[in-house]
This record gives C-alpha cells, structure tokens and sequence, in this order.
C-alpha cells in the first residue's frame, strides 16, 4: 500500500475504498461521493478480509471503513493497515460507535471518525472530511519527500550549508553538510560560536574585501558569490566559493544570511596552474627568438609575433592582412589545405620554406606547424626558424664531404671506413682497384676475410680498442681477390662519421719498401761478416806487428781500423734498425742521456744535464739519437768540448761550445756520409735525423748560446708518468 497519486492541481483523481457488510450502505455512500465530486472514484469490500485482499493488489487514497462487520471489525482492520502504512487517511465511518469506539480508534491510529446519520447531508461531511484527509496526507507525503530530498542533498552537497547573522564577525546559527572536512571544526564549534566564522575562519587578508563585496549585493537586494581564503583547524588554508542571499527584517535591514560554502582549493590550483601557463605562453610567444604566427584554415594569419615582424619587415596589422602563402611563395594553397585538413588536433608538420620580406628579399625558414582547437576554432600555429646559416653551413659542410671523397678516391692508398661491430661502411677506388672487388661485395665483407697478416684476436682488438686520442700505425698484409698477397702499413685513428663513430684506416702498398729492406738486410749481414772478419784479421796482425816493431805508422793504421769499426757500426744501425720505431714507453731524458755519455769515449769533455723531463719514446733509439749527438760534438769541439742537454717547452736540445756549423753547410750535415771531421764517418747525424724521423719528431741545427753548434729536439709527446 503506498500513496496513489500526489497533489497537483486539485483535478487528481481520489480513490476511495469502503468497506462496509451492508451493500446497500455501501452502493449508496458510492453514488454520492461520486456525484459530489467527480474526482471521487469509490471501490467497495464487504469484510476485512476481502478489503485486504484488494489493498494488497490496488493503490488508494483512503479508507472509509465500517465498525461492526463480521469476523473482524474496524478497529481490527485499522490495525492492520496501520501494519502497513502508518500514515494512509482512514476514516471509521460507523452506525453503532460509542466514545470507547472511537477512543480505540484513535489509539490505533485513525485519521477521522465519523458517526453515520440519517439523511444525505451527512455525505456532504464525508466528502469535506475525505478531501481534506486526502489533502493532509498528500501534503505530508510531498512535504516528507522534499524533506528527503533536502537531507540528501545537504548530505551530499560538497561543502557545508550555513544561516548566520549579518555582522562583521558573521557568528553562524545553523550549519550543515561536510562542515568538519571543510574547515576542521565541528559543527557545534561554529553554532556555539566556540569558533568565529569571520574573525578565526576567514583569511585575516581577505575579510574586509569579502564582507564589503557581500554588503554591496545585499543593498542591491540580490544574491552574492564571493571567493575568499579560510584558514582551517590545523590551520591549513584553503579556497572557497560562497553563494548566498539576504534574509530582511521588517525595516528592509538584511540581519541575517543563508547559502553554501564549497571547497575551490583544487580547482584555484588549476587556475594559478592555467594564468602561470598562459603567462608564460604570452611570454614565450612575444619574447621568442623564433617567428610564431597564428593561422586558420583558409591560410589567413591571425596573431603574429613581434618577432616575425621583426624578420620581414611588415607591421602586425600588415601580416594580420596576410595568407601564408603571401609570406611563403613556396606554399602552394591547394596542397596546404590538403595537409592542414588531415591533420588532427595535436597533430605536428614540418616543412622548409623560404618567407619574402617587404622589401623583396628571401630567407630560408624550417616551419613547425601544430593544429590547435582553441575557442571553437581550427588554427594552427606555425613556428618559424631562419636556418640562413644552417644552409650555409650545410653547403659548406657538403661541399668539405665532396672534396673529401675526392681527395679520399683520389689517394693512391686504400682507404677503408670500418664500423666497431667491424662491417666495412665504405672503401675508396684505390680499395676497389687494388683489392679486385666491387665497392658493394666490399661493403659486405670485414676485414677478417682479406687481412691474412694478422690473427683474428689482433684484427677484432685493433679496431674495437682504437685508442680515441692516438694513430694507430701497424703492418700486415692484404689477400686480392685473385689470391695476391699485398703487405701494407696501416695507419688507423677514429673519425666521427654520419653522426657515429669509426675507424678510418689508411692502408700503404710497402711492397717496395719491403723489398729494399731485404737488400738492406743482405747488405747488413755482408758488411757484418765479410767486412768485420777481415778488420779483425787486420787489427789482430796489427797487434803482432806492434809486438815485433815500433812505427809510427802502426799507430795510424790503428786509427784508421777504429775509423772503419765506428764505419761499420754506423752503417748496421742505419741498415737494421732503419726508419723504424718499438714500443714507445716513458723515458727519463736525464737518466738515458747520462747513461749514453758514459758509452761513449769522452776523454776530457764535460756533460751539463739540465732537465728533468720524461717523454714517450723508443728507449733504444734514443740512445742511438744521444749517443750520436755525443759523438759528433767531440768529435768536431775536440777531447776538452762542453756539452749541455736541456729541456724546452715543445722537446729538448743538446748543445756544444765547439766550433758550430756554418749556416750554408747546416742542410748538408745530415746527409748519408757528409763530415768535416777526419775520423768521422758522416753518419751519425744521419742516423740522430733518422731516429727523430722515426718518432715523428724533427731536428734544428742552430748557432748555440757559446758559439757552438745546437740540435733542437721539437715534437716529443711528455708523459706523466
């Protein structure tokens, strides 16, 4: 059983049920309820249990019951209504009640009660007490449900519901909703005033321009919204939205408020978040280095930047005037919408582009183009870059490529680009030409399959252990396509190439070469067996000689024999050990030099050693270099010479306070054999620029600071170590 209908215009239909076991009583009371009102409409049961039975499956309005009916009366039929709804309108209307009746009624919770009486008068007062039965009850009914509708709302509502007093301090009356998540304090806090709204709640900032701004709706007689700061319980601060409405005395004076408080702390976030961002938007888009412009899709220029203006030499109300393809002549219209209507928002294009100044002259630009929907609009921002030098340098950069691949392809050695993971990434002709195969079946290979000189350990640690800082220079030897073994020099160092890093290898035909050091090394073992086995025949039979005779000339022949031995070594060192080098190692220039002056015959000559320096070199050669330096000052500043070593910023030197070399005979004292000197053999200074020569270093002769002769020593690499 529940309410039928809700009141609405006063034409809703009333359903009555009247149960009464007198049919007669009740047909009749059915006809004059009907015709009283035609709203009435009137269902009829003859006993409790059959007006149950009809309430079970139909809805009315009211009950109109009988007291005595056999099995249960009305008081008992009441009750179980009552069971089920406790506030549908039943009327007991009886022939035969009595106040004990109607004292049972009411206790058990009857709407009205009604003694029946003769004549039809007494339906007019059944009618007038059902209306307004009905009327009541519909009433409660709409009024429980708003009132439903009310707590749930203030039950959900975000925030808290308030009626508060129109004073400075705005003390709060009544407050609802989520008052203790909002502001910390319980409700009774603020009702109580144990806590002031305006004085302890309200941002001290933000009172007197909230109370004013309230105060200015209130004398307008209109609704105020107001933004302002509260400072919690733990006194964390938080933003709020409030909206409100006056509540007036008799004299118009506003003495009270009522409205909502809601929490804005996340949304006040968004909006600082939102004008810092837009902020920084304007910012970046007026103070930008780049040209921006602001397009729609029929290509007409929005919003220039200053920038842009600044570029072209046009005035923003000029661009505004504007199409793209008015500043881009390369655009072509049909092609750009094309572009512009397949993009979707968010969507990014680049282009190159070359923008027309006002003046008639061009500049090329990169153009980013982003498609934004901004207030209900297609538009696009394009950012523009002048890339003038870019392209300049990208000129410069492709022809400095060109000449490079030509100098490259026009070397006569095989040049080989080789990636870390050792695939080939480009050869030049000369690898083509020499190696018997094409450009392509190269670019397919590694080096593990035409290098035979070397084990793969070697060749696969050569090239992913490149040093970064350093040239590599090794031999091996090369396998052509027809099975012809070339021996090579190779010389490696890193390159950057196509933004990556390889390994550039120059590799050298010293076919030649290898051929003249075999000569070499026969012409090394000839003057070692055949030349020396005779000297030493010679100085033994010399030392007999001297044994059975005192001459003079054996004293000269002696000379000439240790002539021919420092000849003999001299030429081996420049046979054998050639224009090679080992392993370069740190070396103590004091140490070495100290070492070969005690090598060689000084008599009384005197060494100043006057640096501390070390350097990478191959210690052996540079004795060789020292030691050859030694000889040649006693040679030519005689038995008492003064020699000094001393270090210089870019390598060393080694001085003298002989004679010197006259300036017009400085290019001559290092060729092969050249000397000034009667026991010299024109070697050793050969051999000190061969030694230099070597290491990469080069040789000066100059004037020394005492008038003798001074070597400069320049391009040894220092070492720490």
């Amino acid at each position: 059983m529940a309410l039928r209908t809700t009141m609405g215009d006063g034409h809703d239909s009333i359903r009555v049920l009247h149960v009464d076991d007198d049919s007669n009583s009740t047909e009749l009371t059915g006809t004059f309820l009907e015709r009283a009102d035609d709203r009435f409409d009137v269902e009829t049961a003859v006993n409790v249990s059959e007006g149950l039975t009809y309430l079970a499956e139909n809805d009315v309005d009211c009950i109109v019951s009988a007291y005595e009916m056999p099995g249960r009366d009305g008081i008992e039929f009441l009750e179980a209504v009552r069971n089920e709804d406790s506030d549908l309108p039943f009327i007991l209307y009886t022939a035969t009640g009595s106040e004990a009746v109607a004292s049972d009624a009411i206790s058990a919770g009857v709407t009205d009660y009604l003694q029946k009486e003769s004549g039809t008068g007494q339906y007019t007062v059944l009618v007038n007490r059902i209306e307004n039965a009905v009327e009541a009850y519909r009433s409660q009914q709409l009024l429980s449900e708003r009132t439903r509708g009310l707590e749930t709302l203030i039950r959900n509502f975000p925030g808290m519901i308030y009626r508060c007093r129109n004073e400075s301090d705005w003390p709060m009356e009544t407050v609802e909703g989520e008052v203790e998540s909002l502001t910390g304090y319980a409700a009774r806090t603020l009702e109580q005033r144990e806590v002031n709204w305006g004085a302890e709640v309200v941002h001290p900032d933000d009172r007197e321009e909230t109370w004013e701004a309230v105060q200015e709706s209130l004398a307008r007689d209109d609704t105020f919204e107001v933004t302002y700061r509260i400072v919690t319980a733990d006194r964390t601060t938080k933003w709020v939205w409030e909206r409100g409405r006056g509540l007036y005395a008799g004299d118009g004076r506003p003495e009270a408020l009522e409205g909502v408080i809601t929490d804005i702390t996340d949304r006040k976030r968004r909006e600082t978040r939102l004008e810092q961002t837009t902020a920084r938007l304007e910012a970046l888009f007026e103070n930008s280095p780049d040209m921006i412009n602001i397009h729609d899709t029929d290509g007409t220029i929005i919003d220039p930047n200053p920038r842009l203006c600044e570029q072209t030499g046009y005035d923003e109300s000029e661009l505004t005037e504007m199409n793209v393809w008015d500043l881009d002549q390369e655009v072509d219209p049909e092609k750009a919408r094309m572009i512009w209507d397949a993009m979707e928002p968010g969507d990014r294009h680049r282009v190159d582009g070359e923008y027309q100044r006002k003046d008639g002259s061009t500049f090329p630009v990169e153009i980013h183009l982003r498609r934004l929907d901004l207030e209900a609009n297609n538009w696009f921002v394009a950012i523009s870059r002048d890339i003038t030098e870019r392209t300049a340098r990208e000129r410069e950069l492709q022809r400095a490529r060109e000449e490079y691949e030509a100098l490259i392809n026009g070397m006569n050695d095989t040049a080989w680009v080789i990636d870390t993971d050792e695939t080939i990434l480009a050869v030049n002709d000369a690898a083509v030409e020499t190696m018997g195969y094409s450009r392509e079946e190269l670019r397919s290979m590694t080096p593990h399959e035409f290098d035979v000189g070397l084990e793969a350990a070697e060749i696969t640690t050569r090239i992913t252990d490149m040093p970064t800082d350093e040239i590599q220079v090794f031999e091996t030897v090369h396998e052509t396509s027809d099975g012809e073994r070339i021996p090579v020099e190779i010389s490696s160092s890193l390159i950057p190439y196509r933004g990556d890093t390889a390994v550039l290898s120059i590799a050298r035909d010293i076919t030649g070469r290898k051929k003249r050091e075999k000569r070499l090394e026969r012409f090394a073992s000839i003057a070692s067996h055949d030349l020396r086995n005779p000297l030493n025949v010679a100085q033994g039979r010399l030392e007999l000689a001297r044994e059975e005779c005192d001459s003079e000339h054996l004293d000269h022949v002696g000379r000439a024999h240790e002539r021919m031995t420092v000849l003999i070594e001299d030429l081996l060192t420049l046979a054998r050990d050639g224009d090679g080098i080992g392993e370069l190692e740190p070396v103590d220039l004091e140490a070495v030099a100290e070492t070969c002056w005690r090598h060689v015959a000084t008599a009384d000559a005197t060494v100043r050693i006057e640096t501390d320096r070390t350097i990478r070199a191959d210690r052996s050669r540079l004795a060789q270099l020292f030691e050859n330096l030694f000889r040649n000052a006693i040679e030519h500043g005689g038995d008492d010479v003064s020699v000094s070593v001393g270090g210089r910023p870019d390598g060393f030197y080694v001085a003298d306070d002989g004679p010197g070399v006259p300036e017009a005979e400085r290019e001559d004292v290092f060729r092969d054999g050249y000397s000034t000197a009667t026991a010299g053999t024109g070697y050793g200074l050969s051999i000190v620029e061969q030694v230099a020569d070597a290491h990469g270093w080069t040789v000066h002769l100059t004037d020394g600071e005492h008038g003798g002769a001074r070597f400069d020593i320049v391009g040894p690499e220092p070492t720490d170590d």
